[in-house]
This record gives C-alpha cells, sequence and structure tokens, in this order.
C-alpha cells in the first residue's frame, strides 16, 4: 500500500500545476490513528503539510490554508490544499499538497482534482489480492511517467503504447471529442498516422459507439445479458481483420469527452478482469489528458470548445431542462429587444432649503444662555441665545455717571458766566450720551433671535456656555419650511440626457412610501468628483409641499427621458464604454 501511495501522490502533484510539495496521511480506518504513508518529492516529513492533514481528520473535510513559506525560485506565496480519504465510507486518510497561490477559482480546482483521485485511489484500495495491486502500481507508473511529456500529443501516444505493452494488445487507440467530431489523436507505438485511412476511420466509429452509448462495450463480447449497438465494432473486426476489440468510454467532471479502444488478438482475449483494470486506468488518463489536450489548444481553441458542447447539447438528444431554458432566454432576449420602456435616469438626491438665513454675533463677548440648537422649530422672533451684559451694564453705568457730572459742571459754567467752559462741557454731555445710547443698543443686540418662521439646520451653543465669540462668528443657520429645491448629482455619462423642463419623481430614504414630482429648473455646468466618478450639479423644484419634508433629506431621484427599447436602456453604459474604448485604441 505504501508503493501504491507513492505513486498516486506522485501522479497527483503532477497533475496539479505549480504543486511543491504533497504529503499523504493514512492509518487503519476507523482507528483514529494515522502517520505519513507518501510524501512528494522526496521522503523527508513536511511538517506544515502533517498539521493541515491532521486538521483535515479532525474536521472531516477539505481545507485551504495559507502556507508558511513562498517559494524559493518565484518568490510567490503558497497555499496549502488537504482533502480527506474514505475507505467504505470511513476516513482512511488525509492528502494535503503545496500550490502557488492563485484565485478562489483555481483553488477549487484543485481541491475537485484531489476529490476525484481520491475516488480513484478508494478504488484502488478494493483490489483483492496484491499481485492486483502490484500491476495496477506499474500502470499507474506508467501513465504517471507518460504525463511527464512536453505535450498532449506525445503523452498521449506515451500512454497508449505502455497501454499496448503492459495489455499484450495488438493496437491501442484514444480518441477525444472535437467540436460535434471524435478525432483519433494518437495510436499505439505510431508517432504519425494517416487520419484519412480506413481503419482509422472505422476505430473512430468504434469510438462513436462507445461514446454515444456511455458505457464500455467489448466485441465478441463476453456475455449477452445487457444488448449493445456494436454495428461500428463489427465492421472494424471483419473490414480489417480484428479479432477483439474493447472501447472505453473517457470521463472529464462526469461528462464524455472521448474513448480508449484496445485491440487483442484471439491468443490473448480480454477478460472480466482485463477490462476492470482498463476502466480503472480510463477513470485516471480521461481526466488528465483532457486537461493536457485542453492546455495546448490555442486561445481561440479554448473559448470556442465551450460553444461547441453547449451547442452539442442545446441540438443534440436529451438536456431538456437545458433547451426550456435556452429558448425562454431567447425569448426574453427577443422581449427586450423589441418592447420599449420608459427610459429615466436614476441619481442620488438631497433636499436643500431654497433660503437661508445666518444668525451671526454681534459683537465679542460670552455665551449666557442658549435657547434653540439645530433640529428645533422656531417663530419669527424667538430667542435662540443672548451673550453676557454684564459689562456692557457697567459701561452704560460709567456713561451715565459721567454725565450727570458733566451736566453739574455745565450748570455751574452757565452760573459763573464762563461761556467757553460750557460750550466744551456741552459738547462732552452730547459724546457721553452719544456713548450712552450707543452701549443701550448692544444692550439690545445681545439678544439674538429667529428672523423668520423656520427650522434651525446648523448652531448648537448648549455645550458651550461661557465660551467667547468673536464678532461676526455664525452661530445658527436657519431654513424656511415652505421652500425647498431639490439636488440631484447626475453621473457624467447621462448629463448629456438631462435638459431643464424634464419632469422626475423622487422617493426619500425616511419616506419610501411617498412619490413627491418635480421639474428640472437648472443645470449647472461645474462636476465634482465622488466615489471616483464626475457629477453634475442639477437643480430641480418640488410639486408638492409637505410638512414632514426637512433640509438634507436624502434619496433616489428618477427624471422622465423618454421612451427606448429595454435592452439599450440597461446596455447603455456597456455600449458607451465599448465606443470609448475603440476611440482610445484606433490610431
Amino acid at each position: 500500500m505504501k508503493k501504491l501511495f507513492n505513486t498516486w501522490l506522485t501522479l497527483q502533484c503532477h497533475l496539479v500545476s505549480g504543486c511543491t510539495q504533497g504529503t499523504v496521511l493514512s492509518g487503519v480506518p476507523g482507528s483514529g490513528s494515522y502517520y505519513q504513508t507518501a510524501s512528494w518529492p522526496d521522503s523527508s516529513p513536511h511538517l506544515n503539510l502533517l498539521a493541515a492533514g491532521a486538521a483535515t481528520l479532525a474536521e472531516n473535510r477539505c481545507l485551504i490554508r495559507k502556507a508558511d513559506h513562498i517559494q524559493e525560485d518565484t518568490g510567490q506565496p503558497c497555499d496549502v490544499i488537504t482533502a480527506p480519504l474514505y475507505f467504505d465510507n470511513q476516513i482512511q486518510g488525509a492528502v494535503a499538497i503545496t500550490v502557488a497561490s492563485g484565485s478562489p477559482v483555481r483553488q477549487q480546482l484543485v481541491r475537485e482534482q484531489l476529490r476525484a483521485g481520491a475516488v480513484w485511489l478508494e478504488a484502488l484500495s478494493k483490489q483483492e489480492s496484491t499481485s492486483s495491486n502490484e500491476e495496477l502500481i506499474t500502470l499507474v507508473e506508467l501513465v504517471g511517467s507518460s504525463l511527464e511529456y512536453g505535450n498532449f500529443q506525445e503523452a498521449a501516444t506515451a500512454v497508449v503504447t505502455g497501454l499496448a505493452s503492459n495489455f499484450a494488445c495488438e493496437r491501442v487507440s484514444i480518441g477525444f471529442r472535437k467540436g460535434q467530431d471524435i478525432r483519433v489523436f494518437a495510436v499505439s507505438h505510431s508517432a504519425h498516422f494517416d487520419r484519412r485511412s480506413g481503419v482509422i476511420s472505422a476505430i473512430k466509429g468504434a469510438m462513436y459507439e462507445a461514446f454515444d452509448q456511455k458505457e464500455t462495450i467489448v466485441y465478441p463480447p463476453l456475455n449477452s445479458k445487457t444488448p449493445q449497438i456494436v454495428v461500428a465494432h463489427t465492421t472494424l473486426c471483419k473490414d480489417f481483420g480484428v479479432e477483439r476489440v474493447c472501447t472505453i468510454p473517457l470521463l472529464y467532471k462526469d461528462t464524455v469527452v472521448g474513448a480508449l479502444l484496445l485491440e487483442k488478438s484471439e491468443a490473448s482475449p480480454f477478460n472480466d478482469r482485463n477490462i476492470q483494470q482498463c476502466e480503472q486506468i480510463a477513470e485516471l488518463i480521461g481526466p488528465a489528458l483532457e486537461s493536457r489536450r485542453r492546455d495546448d489548444v490555442w486561445l481561440p481553441g479554448r473559448l470556442l470548445d465551450p460553444l461547441f458542447t453547449f451547442l452539442i447539447k442545446l441540438f443534440g438528444p436529451q438536456h431538456l431542462k437545458l433547451k426550456l431554458a435556452t429558448a425562454f432566454s431567447l425569448l426574453l432576449l427577443a422581449a427586450l429587444f423589441v418592447i420599449p420602456s420608459d427610459f429615466r435616469i436614476s441619481c442620488n438626491s438631497v433636499l436643500e432649503a431654497s433660503e437661508q438665513r445666518v444668525v451671526i454675533a454681534p459683537q465679542d463677548g460670552y455665551i449666557a444662555k442658549a435657547q434653540a440648537r439645530a433640529g428645533d422649530l422656531v417663530s419669527a422672533g424667538d430667542l435662540l441665545a443672548s451673550l453676557d451684559n454684564q459689562k456692557l451694564l457697567l459701561e452704560r453705568q460709567k456713561w451715565f455717571s459721567q454725565s450727570q457730572q458733566l451736566r453739574k459742571k455745565y450748570r455751574n459754567a452757565l452760573a459763573g458766566y464762563d461761556q467757553a467752559e460750557a460750550a466744551i462741557l456741552k459738547s462732552q454731555i452730547a459724546q457721553a450720551v452719544a456713548q450712552q445710547q450707543l452701549v443701550e443698543e448692544q444692550l439690545q443686540r445681545i439678544q439674538m433671535n429667529a428672523p423668520f418662521a423656520g427650522l434651525i439646520i446648523s448652531g448648537d451653543l448648549s455645550q458651550s456656555l461661557g465660551a467667547p465669540v468673536e464678532r461676526g462668528d455664525i452661530l445658527f443657520t436657519v431654513a424656511p419650511l415652505d421652500a425647498y429645491r431639490l439636488i440631484l448629482h447626475v453621473d457624467e455619462q447621462d448629463i448629456g440626457y438631462i435638459q431643464t423642463g424634464q419632469q422626475g419623481e423622487l422617493v426619500l430614504s425616511g419616506l419610501v412610501n411617498m412619490h413627491f414630482p418635480f421639474i428640472v429648473s437648472n443645470i449647472t455646468p461645474v462636476s465634482e468628483s465622488r466615489d471616483g466618478h464626475n457629477f453634475f450639479r442639477v437643480e430641480a423644484k418640488l410639486q408638492t409641499k409637505q410638512d414632514l419634508l426637512r433640509p438634507g433629506m436624502e434619496g433616489i431621484a428618477k427624471v422622465n427621458i423618454d421612451q427606448r427599447k429595454t435592452l439599450w436602456i440597461w446596455s447603455r453604459h456597456l455600449l458607451n464604454w465599448c465606443r470609448l474604448q475603440l476611440w482610445t485604441w484606433m490610431p
């Protein structure tokens, strides 16, 4: 079994692109005790893989984790991918490999490859005799070594030649589906052969029969329990002197992709044991060679191959669900291409007050009271806040006392008939009175009132009592509740469709069950950049008034343009991007 595990692990590591290390842990099923049975590329223990394999055994599922090292030649980080191994629905061990880090899709493909290999290993483990296992190990080593060839053609030729030698076959051929046809790619002991010859055409016909029936065909049959169509096999045997033929379909992801045809003489006919071994080998070489074949195909072929597969399923037998889904999709696409619908431009929007007033600090001072803050509704003349008046009261008292003193001196000057002194004192009294009136006006202005009824949209002095303010500082912003303008942020890709006078509807985030009609009133020629896109500011007027509206509310606005084809509406951004890229690439 150790040799079997080593051979199997070597083959798996060769099949996975970018694999650098591999380890197999195994033990008696159900015992809970596991140890390293095989490792690749050398026999030294890989501690990080052993730890990952132990985690898989504990959780009984496939795992993907980051490796604690990088590739020495490229410096690329690595992933450790593990999969459990089963025997009769009991966990037998685990396999862990290290591969170059890739996308989640590539990680999933590697995990599927390990799962498929685990199924094949379970089939090998169920072989009853040691000699049979040794034969299978030899064949697996043959297949593993042949897959190391540089390209698909060399690998396929090596595989069929090795199979012909080990099974004492007169000839072994392998073919794969290419479009709607099957092409014979390799014949044992033949580096070159004529695909147009009669024998190759007969071989291809026999492969067609196994391909269509999706089961192994042996001619002459070993038993007559299961009737099969063997017209092409009969033609191959009668017309070209072939005595015994066995054709096995090749599977790739549960889909028949080709066939393996073995020819033997009457002296060494097929038996049930030979056929079982060949089927197990076909389970392995089918996915391996198909993956190699697809890797060798040029890019146009890789793109067309899935298309051909889809067309074969679509126009061939079975696959009723695919046909119904395709027909429904085509009908839906035709409807979208023909049926017009409303073309509307969607954009983010925000409500702004059409008029805003600011309340500023009339003079230097300190906050004494704060009667309102942002979010409060106020009426015209309501007190918003007031400044400390202690300093002004003292200054008023100062000028009042000074004016009283000057008046007394003025009366004494008049009593003494000092006309010059009286004139001077009269001027000083006027100055003191003026200063006193100025202080009185300042005392009146320290109380800041609402200029009109509305909503305070900014300003909160309740947390700043006693704080100093300077003259001209903005303390509050007040907006009316009966006059709004809607600001639309239209993407630059759609600004060309917007015109003044167009109508639309607005749905606010806080009032999703209400629609507010509006009319576009102004398109500003200034753009702003947000989230990596350029947006133009478009103004609109609401056609209805609601007491629930508040400045700063955001929502989604849709501007009605006209009637267009539904498919064009959904694909216009993609079409515009393609036109732009084409213009960029054109000389």
